[in-house]
């Protein structure tokens, strides 16, 4: 009888709390803190959450410890802003398809240009911005839409041309194709023509990879671009006719394409500095790759991974011991070792040198962007870019899919694709 006397008062007490919090919440919730015991707040929340939601949200506070979340780092402190876009185009992301999601993103890729900022959205629209305060952006005429593209997957600025890869879909057919487009840069009217357009095509609509990056190969200048095998298309990355899962190099003088690398699934990001080329590649499921890319190299895939193939998730749910199907040492069957794989995967995008300018904490460092991990990695190599010296990761919160440093004005730009934003990262005063 006594315990149910306390029960009572227990749920009256609940009911009052619930009846007062529509006329001031904040009062409230600091009377229900004060009077109530550890136990009656752990059961109101069992109540409004469940126990299980309870023990999640547990387990990962526990696992963030000694964790940071942007604008404060391990060793800095940094100052973040957003600035908003408007008329970005909302695209599927590869786990929308995977998974049967519907959430769409803003997609959008940036680029450094004459103290400014372009900004180029997957549906090939453009926009400049003439400073770096980035409060005003000014809409670029181009005629991109009339070389039928599907969907921009890359910018970047060579010597005084503008170039884009873009998937280029035909009305009548299922698959896709990879194209390339320069134009003379032009603050106004963008008149784009075809550098190259690829005549073998692809199934695999959302993995194309396409990142552009210049270069000069054998005294030849020119660029560097990724293409992807991914899906039922990954057996492409090993065939040496194939077009896809590979790295290329193309002559700007006279257009010629060289096979540079084989073996890639997705590589998403890729930078050269000094003489070392570095990319970053989408694995499979498990087994995102930061890769030193060399001429000639093979780097594994689809044979060596350190992730899996996705059905190996819907086997463990299946089966008590699913098998590998993917080898997983490079280096024993004759490929390029990764300088490091994230298990489990980040959803990896693209890479950037930050200048030691930047700050006397943050020298010889390299920025590691993700999608669904939503983390920014502050990575440091050794010398030779053979492997990790230490890595931290700064959880931001948004999938990022493109960074860009402006030594001039020593900030970081972010693409952010969930907001449809500009971030941007400064140290703080």
């Amino acid at each position: 009888m006594k315990k149910l006397t306390k029960t009572f008062k227990f749920i009256l007490f609940l009911f009052i709390l619930i009846f007062l919090v529509f006329l001031n919440f904040s009062e409230l919730r600091n009377l229900a803190r004060s009077n109530l015991s550890h136990d009656h707040k752990v059961l109101i929340k069992e109540i409004f959450f469940g126990k299980e939601y309870l023990d999640e949200i547990s387990f990962y506070r526990k696992l963030g410890y000694n964790r940071f979340q942007i604008p404060q780092t391990q060793f800095i402190d940094l100052d973040f802003k957003k600035i908003s876009l408007d008329g970005l185009k909302g695209v599927e992301t590869h786990y929308n398809i995977i998974f049967n999601q519907k959430q769409t993103v803003n997609k959008f890729f940036l680029e450094n240009i004459d103290n400014g900022l372009l900004i180029a959205s997957a549906n090939g629209e453009f926009k400049f911005s003439t400073d770096y305060s980035f409060n005003n952006f000014e809409k670029i005429n181009s005629n991109l839409n009339e070389l039928n593209i599907f969907e921009l997957v890359d910018i970047s600025k060579i010597e005084n041309q503008i170039y884009v890869s873009f998937v280029i879909k035909k009305d009548n057919e299922d698959c896709v194709y990879l194209g390339i487009a320069n134009a003379e840069m032009d603050k106004k009217n963008l008149l784009f023509k075809f550098f190259f357009k690829e005549n073998e095509c692809t199934y695999e609509t959302n993995g194309l990879g396409g990142r552009i990056y210049p270069y000069t190969f054998q005294e030849k200048k020119g660029f560097l671009i990724t293409t992807a095998a991914t899906g039922e298309m990954k057996k492409k990355a090993q065939d040496p006719n194939s077009f896809f899962g590979k790295i290329w190099f193309f002559d700007l003088a006279t257009k010629e394409k060289f096979l540079f690398s084989t073996g890639h699934r997705n590589p998403q990001g890729l930078i050269v500095f000094e003489n070392d080329i570095i990319s970053t590649e989408h694995g499979p499921y498990g087994g995102d790759e930061i890769n030193k890319i060399e001429f000639g190299k093979n780097y594994g895939y689809p044979v060596s991974s350190y992730g899996e193939f996705y059905s190996f998730k819907k086997d463990k749910e299946k089966l008590k011991k699913p098998i590998y199907k993917l080898l997983k040492s490079h280096k024993d069957n004759d490929f390029k070792e990764p300088i490091y794989s994230f298990v489990p995967s980040i959803g990896i995008s693209e890479i950037e040198k930050i200048s030691n300018n930047f700050s006397e904490y943050w020298i010889d460092n390299f920025l590691v962007t993700s999608l669904n991990g939503r983390t920014i990695f502050r990575i440091k190599f050794d010398n030779s870019f053979e492997k990790v010296t230490y890595m931290e990761p700064m959880y931001l919160g948004e999938r990022i899919r493109d960074i860009k440093y402006i030594e001039k004005e020593k900030i970081i730009v972010l693409a952010l694709e969930e907001s449809g934003s500009i971030g941007v990262l400064s140290i703080a005063d």
